[in-house]
């Protein structure tokens, strides 16, 4: 049997399968980085063995699972969604985010269809097709429940949107693991129009996590008449602008209905707000007259078609303030940000554990050394460090309003994580205290770090991370403090 023989056989047990448009390229990236002068032959089979197999299981895996609708898959027919249900997410133009599926479930006489799914760190979006009504979903990650408003729209005739207003967190991979539920439908004519359709149907969908940009300076603190603002964040994903404010001074009762916050254009016309909540800062049980006059702000608005300078504005307690915020169109997302391989490999020893899981033997130092700043002097260590094919940065500087660097010893640190996209470290997941160590501050500079970050609100504050370990860096004259 021939080669063009057996290539018709297979076409006629399978049939014809598409395969991710950048397979060939990813290998090809992958085959012509150096070795590791650490790996050993056996290794390096093994490794081949399992692209193999993976490239095996692009192929064919679809195929092999077309009666299983419990699994994600890729659609051909929905690579496409309809600019209608694109707009209802305002990712108009960017169809190629969406992560095409075709998973299908029967009720009765009715068929319900997921045709795509979408997630960045403000929304989880999923995208379905059929006749049994609008789907009423909940959606867990690799860290539980994602707590969070929701809505559902309707986009193309027959297609129905489910918008969660926060995004998965990531899993120790870089992407977010989802298992959703579809506990029932709302009937097709809307509230009022009949019984609520009962639902048991639980699937699973991997996503890319997009990445969202900075749009200000954060944290950055003001005065808002007698209340103090921090805004924590202040980014855009590709679909909407989002703001994260800390509020000292006024509780949630004390912001109103209309909460002290909107994005507005050059005009000072309002834009369009997908979300809003508050709430406040601690536990119920721990609410005293202290602390229950601080509250946590969350809004989010419809990313703006055209780029340009937009201010977020600041009513309250008498007083107003304006930030500006430039926001680039959303199909100007490539990245122009730092690329970690920009930076020289360095030695390491650090250990991550809880919800990201990493041994870290090898980074790329982006921050070393100390300097003086605005408030007095500091040292920063940040190194930029890969867990499968996702990048990550982490940052530790010390505390100056606790002690200027003097030298070298043991200081308190506020430590940082963020996840690498095209635009650079722009999105932070963990934030927390550290005892930063340094041991020497002369060429190479060396120290330990020990330290506990927690999940940033928008992510998830219930997740941890603990840093332990060694550091090694080396100065040079784009390679100072941060």
């Amino acid at each position: 049997m021939n080669d063009a023989e057996i290539r018709e056989r297979l076409r006629a047990a399978v049939g014809e399968q598409s395969y991710p448009a950048d397979l060939s390229a990813r290998a090809e990236t992958r085959l012509k980085q150096p070795p590791d002068p650490e790996q050993h032959p056996r290794a390096l089979g093994l490794v081949a063995a399992i692209l193999a197999i993976a490239i095996v299981a692009v192929l064919f895996g679809p195929r092999l699972l077309a009666n299983r609708n419990t699994v994600a898959s890729p659609s051909p027919a929905a690579a496409q969604l309809p600019d209608a249900d694109l707009a209802v997410v305002g990712l108009t133009g960017q169809g190629d985010l969406v992560t095409p599926l075709q998973i299908t479930k029967q009720f009765g006489n009715s068929q319900m269809t997921v045709i795509g799914a979408y997630a960045d760190p403000a929304r989880t979006v999923l995208f379905f097709r059929g006749n049994a009504g609008s789907p009423m979903v909940s959606i867990n990650d690799d860290y539980g429940f994602i707590n969070a408003s929701s809505s559902g729209n309707g986009g193309a005739p027959g297609d129905y949107v489910v918008i969660l207003d926060a995004g998965p967190r990531p899993g120790a991979d870089g992407t977010a693991h989802l298992k959703v539920s579809v506990t029932g439908f709302m009937p097709p004519a809307g509230p009022g129009s009949g019984s609520l359709g009962q639902a048991s149907w639980t699937f699973s969908v991997q996503l890319p996590l997009q990445q969202s940009i900075l749009i200000a300076a954060v944290p950055q603190r003001f005065l808002l008449g007698a209340w103090t603002v921090t805004l924590e964040v202040a980014d855009a994903t590709p679909s909407v602008v989002r703001a994260q404010v800390l509020i000292d001074g006024a509780g949630p009762g004390d912001l109103g209905a209309n909460y002290p916050v909107t994005l507005v254009d050059s005009a000072g016309k309002p834009l369009q707000q997908t979300s809003a909540s508050a709430g406040v800062t601690v536990p119920k049980g721990q609410l005293n007259s202290s602390s229950y006059k601080s509250s946590r702000l969350y809004a989010a608005w419809k990313r703006p078609a055209a780029a340009g300078t937009y201010q977020l504005r600041f009513e309250g307690s008498g007083a107003v303030v304006k930030i500006p915020v430039n926001i680039p169109a959303p199909n100007a997302n490539a990245g122009t940000g730092p690329s970690p391989t920009d930076f020289p490999a360095a030695d390491e020893s650090l250990t991550l554990s809880g919800s990201l899981t990493a041994n870290i033997t090898t980074a790329r130092p982006s921050s070393c050394g100390f300097g003086s700043g605005p408030n007095g002097a500091l040292f920063d260590f940040g190194t930029y460090f890969q867990v499968g094919d996702t990048w990550y940065l982490i940052d530790f500087f010390t505390d100056t309003s606790v002690k200027q660097y003097s030298g070298p010893g043991t200081y308190e640190a506020i430590g940082s994580l963020y996840s690498v996209g095209s635009n650079g470290p722009t999105n932070l997941l963990f934030k927390g205290t550290a005892q930063l160590t340094v041991t020497s501050d002369r060429r190479p500079d060396a120290g330990s770090v020990s330290a506990t970050l927690n999940g940033v609100e928008v992510i998830g504050s219930q997740s941890r991370l603990t840093v332990s370990g060694g550091w090694t860096c080396t100065p040079g004259p784009s390679l100072g403090p941060g």
